[in-house]
């Protein structure tokens, strides 16, 4: 059945790196009535803000008739060249926001630390269902760097909040440890956010480390001991599944 441009939902997916954005694209992208895209505006950035700004309006717009009821993309908000610009977009053309993130800040920092290991190895950021390839083994983590990557990411997070808040759009705001702990029932939320029909979904990538960090750092009591009495203890010791 196709769809006028006038009834048609627009989102874009702001968010950190390693919050799950690529199992939730991958999830939507497979709904019959959802085309999702990925990082579009990264390979955009060399060439200015205005080819950004073109591709997303043009995107966005869509057709005057669509198969889809619902189209969109994902971005990290620091790949936006022009972020006031793109903010004017998604206002004039009335762009529902997904806010992915992460609550366990310990855990987004040691998945960007594997996530550049699997990259080294194999050539991609994911691990995908049915590839062959296992689990990253443990590290060891420098504890210095460490403390340094976690305060560059609550500053991003802070920042991608922020921004959003700016937008005055509708917006949903779903956290990775929702999906990895309780797929469908977020699934079925994200869904019922763009206006579409329920279906099973599933994302095309796998966790690629264990969700007890004891057993992805090699010197996890090493590393933890720096956040004793803090708020980032527990989120050591944290294992959802």
């Amino acid at each position: 059945m196709l769809v006028p441009r006038s009834r048609m939902a627009r989102f874009v997916i702001l968010f950190p790196g390693r919050v799950g954005s690529t199992f939730l694209v991958s999830a939507l992208d497979a709904h019959p009535d959802i085309e999702a895209k990925g990082e579009r505006l990264d390979p955009l950035r060399t060439e200015g803000a205005a080819a950004q700004l073109d591709w997303a309006r043009r995107y966005l717009k869509g057709r005057i008739v669509n198969r889809y009821r619902a189209v969109g993309f994902k971005t990290k908000l620091r790949d936006v060249v022009d972020k006031h610009a793109f903010a004017d977009l998604a206002r004039e053309l009335d762009v529902r926001i997904i806010l992915l993130d992460r609550r366990n800040d310990v855990k987004h920092v040691v998945s960007r630390i594997t996530a550049r290991a699997l990259k080294d190895t194999t050539g991609r950021w994911n691990r995908y269902a049915g590839d062959g390839a296992g689990r990253a083994d443990a590290v060891t983590i420098d504890a210095d760097d460490f403390d340094v990557r976690l305060r560059a990411v609550v500053a991003e997070k802070a920042s991608i909040v922020d921004y959003v808040a700016t937008l005055g759009l509708v917006c949903l705001h779903v956290d990775y440890e929702d999906l990895l702990a309780e797929p469908d029932a977020t699934f079925a939320q994200v869904l019922g956010f763009l206006g579409i029909r329920v279906t099973p979904m599933t994302g095309a990538t796998v966790k690629n480390t264990s969700d007890d960090l004891r057993d992805v750092i090699h010197n996890f009591d090493e590393v933890r001991s720096r956040y004793v009495d803090t708020i980032y203890e527990a989120m050591f010791d944290e294992v959802l599944v």
